[in-house]
């Protein structure tokens, strides 16, 4: 792993010399110890991890329910009027509060893995908001009527190189070194499907910086791309976010790392229907409509809104999978969005209806447009192929 290191070599000895002297070797392991995750507190998180002045019940209900105020739903000019009176809707409520500790269950299913915690949506979504905080790690996003939070770009200080050298110049000059790599989660919080239950989601997504050259081989620079999910991090998150929920140490541990379905049996294909393409699910609706949205959030898709009693995700997409690889011209330390906020341009991304229909047994996935007809583009090709890819 490539860590970043800029202080010059006069002023590391000058700052290495009183250290050493008043430092052990098992000191600095203490205060550094070895972890898979080690991310850099933030220190605005405190401040900046609040619960939304309109987190509130009647929020969650515009999203799980579905009441009137939205149904029929399904183009875009409509979902966009619909947002201003759910808004209003939210705004008389009050904010529940989930109790200390709450029945907390890791659920699995092939290789997903998700949290089912005792508790209504908002409860569970208030905690969630606090465990972040107590990570302090920033939220960049916090949209409580869709149930979906996404983090900032992470920086793992446990993949920086691991010699004495190192640990010495981290401890005292806070930045010193970075790795190549950034991590960012996103948790999508559904009513479950138990009584008085709450799922909980959590995906990860990271980004890798690499050397570019030019025709003549030398150096021009670096960029970042995607680098894919890792699902070792996503199990530790996971048993974190276990552990602050409420369960123990031991079970949190133990539940991680039983070992679940080996190999899971193929249960997504694209097809066609009617000339245009479509992709099966071998799920009854309620799974597969939680496998998309989880193949949407892996996938790096934009999720404005969801409307289950119609099955329709509310989608952006533009470019290599929905993913920006051109993160690093706009400036990584810009966050690193993905996507960018309103007024913003950006050209390509288009708006799209993801719909999932199906019975008790079986289930479709079909790509509407922004007016809610079939789309038979090669875009809508390469978003059913990216869900497949996910799903699997």
């Amino acid at each position: 792993m490539r860590a970043s290191f800029w202080l010059p070599g006069v002023c590391a000895v000058a700052i290495l010399v009183p250290l050493m002297a008043g430092c052990s070797m098992s000191a600095v392991n203490d205060a550094l110890p070895d972890q898979r995750l080690a991310y850099k507190k933030q220190r605005e998180a405190g401040e900046n991890l609040e619960v939304p002045p309109d987190l509130v019940g009647s929020s969650f209900d515009d999203a799980l329910d579905v009441p009137g105020v939205v149904a029929g739903t399904t183009t875009y000019s409509e979902y966009s009027g619909s947002r201003a009176a759910r808004a209003r809707i939210a705004a008389s409520g009050s904010t529940e509060v989930l109790p200390e500790v709450a029945d907390v269950e890791l659920k699995r299913r092939g290789d997903e893995r998700w949290l089912e915690v005792e508790g209504s949506p908002q409860q569970v979504w208030s905690r969630v908001v606090a465990f972040w905080r107590e990570q302090g790690i920033l939220l960049l996003d916090q949209n409580p009527a869709i149930g979906v939070m996404r983090t900032d770009w992470l920086d793992n200080r446990a993949e920086i190189r691991k010699d004495f050298v190192t640990r010495m110049l981290s401890k005292v000059v806070e930045g010193v070194y970075a790795t190549s790599t950034r991590d960012q989660y996103r948790v999508r919080i559904e009513r479950g499907t138990g009584a008085g239950t709450t799922d909980v989601h959590l995906s990860h997504r990271g980004m890798e910086e690499k050397l570019v050259t030019n025709a003549l081989g030398d150096s021009a620079g670096t960029v970042w791309e995607p680098s894919g999910r890792d699902a070792g991090k996503e199990a530790e998150m996971l048993r974190r976010l276990m552990i602050y929920l409420g369960a123990s140490t031991q079970r949190a541990a133990t539940a991680v790392a039983t070992r679940g379905d080996t190999v899971a049996p193929q249960r997504a294909r694209l097809t066609e229907d009617g000339g245009v393409q479509v992709l099966a699910i071998d799920e009854e609706f309620r799974r597969a409509w939680r496998l998309t949205g989880s193949a949407l959030d892996r996938a790096g898709f934009a999720v404005e809104d969801r409307d289950q009693s119609r099955g329709l995700y509310y989608v952006r997409y533009g470019g290599e999978g929905g993913r920006a690889v051109e993160e690093e011209k706009r400036g990584m330390f810009s966050r690193l969005a993905f996507w960018r906020g309103k007024g913003d341009s950006e050209e390509g991304v288009r708006q799209y209806l993801i719909q999932v229909e199906g019975d008790t047994q079986r289930s479709r996935v079909r790509v509407l447009d922004d007016k809610g007809r079939i789309d038979d583009s090669a875009s809508a090709e390469r978003i059913l192929g990216l869900l497949q890819a996910e799903i699997r």
